[in-house]
């Protein structure tokens, strides 16, 4: 299965997987894969960033954000000068 980031002829952006390459190319060919937002049977392939699989052992552990705090003004010392 491969999946395809999709642009229609007015811009909409959206995803479709297909078997294969030429199953994407028939489909389109014969008007099948359509804009889900307008209907338009004009589509391309968008431009697409590939996603790379690392190993288990090389993937890095998400870090929890931090949680959020304030930091109080120091009380103000009594005291003659």
């Amino acid at each position: 299965m491969i999946r395809y980031n999709l642009r229609c002829e007015q811009g909409h952006t959206f995803e479709s997987w297909f078997q294969s390459s030429s199953s994407y190319d028939s489909q389109v060919k014969r008007k099948l894969v359509t804009c889900a937002v307008c209907g338009s049977a004009k589509v391309e392939k968008a431009i697409m960033a590939p996603q790379i699989a690392g190993s288990k052992k090389r993937r890095t552990p998400r870090l929890a954000a931090a949680p959020a705090f304030t930091i109080d003004e120091p009380p103000e010392r009594g005291g003659s000068a």
